[in-house]
């Protein structure tokens, strides 16, 4: 997902300056990516110069002016035909784990074992941690974008689960390649 077109969505639901748009990006994703202010203020200096966004100043006492973001009109037609077009680019599997898998020592499968074992235990933890998200949000009442949350979380769900698949698979594979070398 672009930041440019997370950074649209949200305000074209509502005029906001860079705290509260990092705010409202991390309680909409923040489970799954998270952003630093840096990226926030580059990412909407780029948006304004390409007539984007706009921003008025706001007076704020003992502190400097801060700047509100608005989407202009420009602004909404590229989300629209953002969120009209289908990715075509399928999920890469630019996974770190995955270089380390390819890096690691091949004559002494324990350390890549163990690795494994590490590994699955993390995103086991992550599968607890958004089952439990996802039952505190069912417990809220039915709020605006609770359902968009709610299939975030599956999805984060159904990846954490086929990771920890395919984990699994790595583990037998290089376990029978043991038992073959033997």
């Amino acid at each position: 997902m672009s930041i440019r077109y997370a950074i649209l969505g949200i305000l074209a639901e509502r005029d906001l300056h860079g705290y509260d748009l990092k705010s409202s990006f991390d309680e909409k994703v923040g489970d799954f990516w998270s952003l630093n202010y840096g990226q926030i203020y580059s990412t909407l200096d780029r948006l304004e110069k390409d007539g984007l966004v706009t921003h008025d100043r706001e007076a704020q006492e003992k502190r400097p002016d801060r700047k509100i973001f608005r989407i202009t009109p420009e602004g909404r037609q590229e989300l629209a035909q953002w969120l009209a077009t289908p990715v075509t680019r399928i999920r890469a599997l630019r996974d770190e784990f995955f270089i380390k898998l390819v890096f690691m020592v091949k004559s002494d499968p324990a350390p890549v074992l163990a690795l494994i074992d590490k590994q699955k235990t993390l995103h086991l933890k992550q599968m607890n941690r958004l089952t439990q998200r996802k039952l505190a949000l069912k417990k809220q009442a039915a709020g605006n974008g609770s359902l968009t949350s709610e299939l975030l979380i599956d999805a984060g769900l159904f990846h954490t689960e086929a990771d920890i698949r395919w984990l699994t698979l790595c583990e037998a594979k290089i376990r029978a390649a043991i038992v073959q070398e033997k």
